[in-house]
């Protein structure tokens, strides 16, 4: 249950639009490679991916962190980027990458423009 107080029903209210992020590029997609950390994969990129599995497996030699992020035009989680358009060329794109104890070992992408 919602409880609203002290409205004002003379007093505009404004609804702002939160812009989602820019759209990730071949060329910057191609800049990030297997062996590098989640942390230089974001600076790259500029945000945070949305965690879609995660999982931990115990071998014999330790025990393996796997997360996998994706990246995608759906993302409503960044802010102070250029929103995506229904007349924008690319309508959907999507980044994949695999990590395993930190450390990128699998990328995929998804309708990424030059």
């Amino acid at each position: 249950m919602f409880k609203i107080s002290n409205q004002n029903p003379h007093e505009n209210i404004q609804i702002q639009q939160t812009d989602l992020q820019s759209q990730i590029k071949q060329d910057l997609y191609n800049s990030i490679s297997t062996g590098m950390s989640y942390d230089e994969v974001r600076s790259i990129i500029g945000w945070d991916g949305i965690l879609i599995y995660q999982n931990n497996i115990d071998y014999a030699g330790g025990k393996i962190n796997e997360k996998i992020y994706q990246w995608n035009n759906q993302d409503i989680y960044s802010t102070d980027n250029q929103s995506q358009r229904a007349d924008s060329r690319n309508p959907y794109w999507s980044v994949t990458l695999q990590f395993q104890n930190d450390i990128l070992i699998n990328k995929a992408s998804f309708n990424l423009e030059p």
